[in-house]
């Protein structure tokens, strides 16, 4: 008797199901979502189990299923799973969710058709946080500035109403844990004496960076955020 072996599924990480057939088909694998544009997986983040695809079923189409849940080996939700904790109603609380969702307005834009919008450098992440603060807050004063780790001129976003500045970063080619903590350092000492919160505003759309690095570079004056 022939013994049914499933086949493996390919899921991003916002849980659009790609494919069930990722075994037998390994020309449907995509790096990214065509839907939504977010990074795909095909394993338990946390302990390597394969995502159990479609079943064979002898004489029909193989039968496939949802994406699941939990992982089946250490019950780990998946990203798909985990539900975002609401932000608090305050203003800064406000401030974060806004940056949070920055990723999916880039990756929409982006999708747009005839649209010119892409974040690949720092001065397209700048514009992008300028266009989207005044969602919030009324008054936003953009200070330019060149600090000793950038080439050229780079923008921060010092907002009165909250008694804070935001400066972003863009975790590109060539960013490392070392190299962003070094201008972390420089941002505090520049501006955490001159407002109530420094705001440090990190876009990795690549996943570059640990997720424990926001706790890392966050202090009672600091607030981290790091989004994909």
């Amino acid at each position: 008797m022939l013994t049914a072996t499933r086949d493996r599924m390919l899921v991003c990480r916002a849980g659009h199901l790609i494919t069930d057939r990722l075994g037998t088909r390994p020309d449907l694998r995509l790096p990214r979502c065509d839907t939504c544009g977010a990074d795909t997986l095909d394993r338990c983040d946390t302990c390597g189990t394969l995502l159990a695809g479609a079943l064979p079923v002898h004489g029909l189409d193989p039968i496939g299923g949802r994406p699941p849940a939990f992982c089946t080996t250490c019950g780990a939700g998946f990203p798909w799973t985990v539900e975002p904790t609401p932000p608090d109603d305050t203003q800064l609380g406000r401030l974060e969710h806004l940056l949070r969702r920055l990723p999916r307005v880039a990756r929409e834009l982006r999708l747009s058709p005839g649209s010119r919008l892409d974040v690949r450098e720092e001065r397209d992440l700048d514009d992008l946080v300028r266009a989207l603060l005044p969602i919030h807050f009324d008054e936003v004063r953009p200070e330019a500035r060149t600090p000793r780790y950038a080439a050229g001129t780079r923008t921060a976003f010092v907002l009165p109403e909250i008694e804070a500045v935001v400066v972003p970063h863009l975790a590109g080619l060539g960013a490392s844990e070392a190299s962003l903590n070094h201008r972390m350092t420089e941002d505090m000492d520049q501006y955490r004496d001159h407002c109530r919160t420094l705001v440090l505003f990190v876009y990795d759309p690549e996943r570059r960076l640990p997720g424990r690095l926001e706790a890392v570079w966050s202090d009672d004056r600091v607030r981290c955020v790091v989004a994909y």
